[in-house]
């Protein structure tokens, strides 16, 4: 990577430069002259509706809130009811929302399944 000429190691926002310009031939143009696409994470629609996924509901648990103490409980339930009532709107809402899970959720996969791990 060193060795490359500057002028191929960046291309803002057309990820993969070098890469897509070695595939030209096996990819299709567009693919190969797309831009960088950004990720938006879910809004809070997404994991409400017919049926709230048990997960969701697990992760703003009052005890399990407390237990991983990043949030406050109090403060964390009551975005999570303004959201399953469908009144959580704004930006705000959906960005402390989908913080909050995505940290407990983190915090469930690797630091409690790892203390599992090693406890069995």
């Amino acid at each position: 990577a060193n060795r490359l000429p500057p002028k191929l190691k960046m291309k803002v926002l057309n990820e993969k430069y070098l890469l897509k310009q070695a595939m030209r031939d096996a990819l299709p143009a567009p693919i190969v002259d797309r831009y960088k696409q950004p990720y938006r994470a879910p809004d809070i629609p997404a994991f409400f509706g017919e049926r709230t996924p048990d997960y969701v509901e697990a992760m703003f648990d009052e005890t399990t809130l407390r237990d991983y103490g990043y949030f406050d409980p109090a403060r964390a339930r009551r975005l999570f009811e303004k959201a399953r009532r469908g009144r959580a709107t704004g930006y705000k809402d959906n960005m402390a929302f989908v913080a909050m899970l995505s940290t407990q959720l983190w915090h469930h996969h690797f630091v409690e399944r790892f203390v599992e791990h090693f406890q069995s």
